[in-house]
């Protein structure tokens, strides 16, 4: 009997912000915090990235919190042991005139949060890719063409690319280092508004005497 052992499955966390009703009263007033793809090159080119440090959003952040402690629980974590600092925030917004996001990763952060404040039925899915996929044993065996194809349909073993939908409320985690992206599944009659960010993982102050991980920023010496 045969048996396929699944060894290093990639985790995309997907839970629920659960202040999300009373939330989007501030779906207007977060337009303007959109950093305007068009005009600037990334979110930390315009300056709009500090979104975190403004109180009124306090309780978003502490929802995220939770998410982020249920994450871990998912990878066998002791979360209990560890702080979260949010290094960056920051609005995505899109309509049916702004373009999908190009692939990209996130740099000097560990983890990495979309939530969605507002979407729909036809916002652009959420996309995560892998430059190399591992059980490629042959060169181009996975590559696809419009006439012949070797591989008979994509599946978790041989694709590159995997899409999840942005269900309004929810909130995506994943390590930082993911590349990702937005793919367009029809045309987007509504708007998409977005929170999106950076968290910095480290130990708490009392677990200094543990290796695994970064030590708290109380502990740093800035020169």
């Amino acid at each position: 009997m045969s048996k396929v052992h699944e060894i290093f499955p990639l985790v995309v966390y997907q839970g629920n912000i659960d202040c999300h009703s009373e939330f989007k009263q501030y779906t207007d007033e977060l337009k303007q915090y959109w950093f305007n793809g068009y005009e600037n090159e990334s979110p930390e080119y315009s300056g709009r990235i500090f979104l975190h440090t403004e109180e009124k959003y306090e309780s978003f952040f502490d929802d995220l919190k939770k998410n982020i402690d249920d994450y871990m629980t998912h990878l066998n974590v002791d979360h209990e042991k560890l702080s979260y600092f949010v290094s960056k925030s920051w609005v995505g917004y899109h309509n049916k005139e702004v373009p999908a996001l190009n692939v990209h990763s996130h740099n000097e952060t560990n983890i990495s949060f979309v939530y969605y404040l507002k979407s729909s039925d036809n916002s652009d899915k959420f996309c995560v890719s892998q430059s190399k996929n591992v059980n490629e044993n042959t060169g181009g065996l996975f590559e696809t063409g419009n006439q012949r194809n070797i591989i008979k349909g994509f599946n978790k073993y041989n694709c590159n690319n995997y899409t999840i939908t942005p269900h309004e409320g929810s909130v995506l985690i994943f390590p930082s280092n993911v590349l990702h992206s937005t793919l367009k599944m029809s045309e987007q009659e509504d708007e998409r508004i977005v929170i999106a960010g950076d968290v910095r993982v480290t130990l708490k102050p009392e677990y200094q005497n543990y290796h695994q991980g970064c030590t708290h920023p109380t502990k740093w010496l800035e020169l």
